[in-house]
């Protein structure tokens, strides 16, 4: 039942990723050729800082999933309710402290861009922006982590791809007619606020969540640790756009935005993974399967390396051709930046590589544990960032956040392995040297080749099958040799849940 469960999460997840992906670009596009890059660049910076109110979120989000794995296991249902509604009260708390935020972006933020556009305009997109986050926040979040908890991340999953979708659509159309930018965005806060209200309204069915509970903070002890954690994860995430926000104007920032909307893209299809797989975990751990959950764990593995490997060899080798296709009739920015894709891609990379470690740590509730090297990240990422943008402009905040992913990935991994599932931590770097050097190799036979040239969207499209499809294999010839035995556990798993579908249906 757990194997089927995480099977249908990932599949719902990657539906959405996929849709998440292609509607990600198609907006950018949209507003890159009907308003222009600086237009772009100061919509893309805007919604980096509404990112704040996942510092909140997030910060009680993975303490309650923590709290929920043992109840749910358990069916305890007035536990579960004393969780939900001890969340739902901290996040309306949350929405009052992000409107305070907001506040003081919409005031502060506009002088940064002055030389691109008045006071006012700035201000109000600021605050038509932050609409659709509050709705988001506001309705029904601490049940979609009920669901997700329960391993019913799936239904999420279908009512952001409505959402996303719907919003697509109706955003073309209104730019199509000739509607504002703030118009477009105000919309998006309307088609928002139906998946959360839906949500809500099923979850309190099916768990039959009691209202009238007594709210107890302690059952989220954690969530201030957890808090600093999601501080640090937020400057990280934040760096290079505020950095360049001061040092740097709009238009080198839509060029970053660019380049971190391909790799961003990429990063959303690992998702999926995370949510789908770190709830087994949870319930693994809750039920003290150590054996089996050690088994798990290098499976994932296996999983997350193998799909980097595979993914950003091709954004490596077709990344540059497709920012020229997509940015094609844009001509007041120049977004041919090689070093740019290269070390953004680079860092991406090993963002995913942690996501077995992570998941781990999350699911076993260690947020205090963990919480300095968290902060030591953001410290790397600011200060290399800073230090580099000087010399080298956008280039160098890649550099800061790819300075500042290796050392947690790192960390995390030694973490796991001395506290959590003791093993050396050798392999870790052997999965690092393998990963990079089959990249490197595929990245290398296709530069030489010129395969990765490409003057228009069908050729484009032949030419990254083929490099595809030699990435892929040459992905899947490295773990057939070097982790026969894991990929036999793996297919054996696969096997299992598809047999168990099969019966189903």
């Amino acid at each position: 039942m757990r194997a089927k469960k995480t099977f249908s999460n990932v599949v719902w997840g990657f539906i959405y990723e996929i849709a998440a992906l292609v509607c990600g670009f198609v907006l950018p596009r949209l507003i890159l050729t009907s308003f222009g890059s600086d237009y772009n660049g100061v919509t893309s910076t805007i919604r980096q800082f509404l990112q704040i109110i996942v510092i909140f979120q997030a910060g009680v989000g993975g303490v309650t999933m923590a709290a929920l794995y043992k109840p749910l296991a358990d069916r305890d249902v007035v536990k579960i309710s004393v969780i939900v509604k001890t969340t739902e009260g901290f996040l309306r708390k949350v929405v009052l402290i992000f409107l305070g935020a907001i506040a003081v972006i919409a005031c502060l933020y506009p002088f940064l861009v002055a030389d691109e556009f008045d006071w006012f305009f700035t201000a109000s997109l600021v605050v038509i922006m932050s609409l659709s986050t509050c709705v988001q926040y506001f309705f029904g979040q601490s049940y979609q982590l009920l669901l997700s908890a329960d391993q019913y991340q799936k239904l999420n999953s279908i009512a952001d791809c409505f959402k996303i979708i719907s919003n697509t659509l109706i955003a073309a159309v209104m730019i199509d007619m000739g509607f504002g930018i703030r118009a477009v965005k105000l919309v998006s806060a309307i088609v928002f606020i139906i998946p959360p209200l839906l949500i809500s309204y099923y979850a309190k069915k099916k768990y039959k969540i009691i209202h009238d509970v007594k709210r107890d903070n302690s059952v989220i002890k954690q969530r201030w640790d957890n808090f600093g954690q999601q501080v640090a994860t937020f400057i990280n995430l934040n760096t290079d756009l505020v950095i360049l926000s001061f040092f740097l104007n709009a238009f080198e920032i839509s060029v970053y935005a660019v380049y971190r909307l391909i790799t961003s893209g990429v990063y959303g299809l690992f998702t999926p993974l995370t949510k789908g797989v770190s709830a087994a975990f949870g319930n693994m751990l809750a039920k003290e399967e150590h054996d089996l959950l050690k088994i798990n764990l290098k499976v994932y593995e296996q999983v997350v390396f193998f799909a980097s490997t595979f993914l950003f060899s091709v954004v490596l080798v077709m990344g540059l051709p497709f920012v020229s296709l997509f940015t094609a009739g844009v001509v007041d920015a120049d977004y041919h930046r090689p070093m740019l894709l290269y070390a953004i891609t680079a860092a991406t990379m090993f963002r995913c590589f942690r996501f077995p470690y992570d998941g781990i740590v999350r699911a076993a509730g260690h947020f205090k544990q963990t919480r300095n090297q968290a902060f030591m990240e953001a410290v790397i990422n600011i200060v290399v960032s800073v230090s580099l943008v000087y010399m080298t402009g956008i280039v160098g905040v890649a550099f800061g956040s790819l300075a500042a992913y290796i050392f947690r990935t790192i960390r995390l991994a030694s973490y796991v392995s001395k506290k959590l599932i003791p093993r050396k931590l050798w392999f870790l770097f052997k999965r690092l040297i393998l990963s990079l050097s089959c990249v490197a190799l595929t990245f290398g036979i296709f530069n030489i080749i010129h395969l990765n040239d490409a003057t228009g969207v069908l050729l484009w499209i032949i030419n990254a099958v083929i490099v595809s499809t030699a990435a892929l294999a040459l992905a899947a010839l490295v773990e057939l040799l070097f982790y026969r035995s894991d990929m036999k556990v793996l297919l054996r798993i696969a096997k299992g849940v598809l047999h168990k579908r099969k019966l189903q249906t």
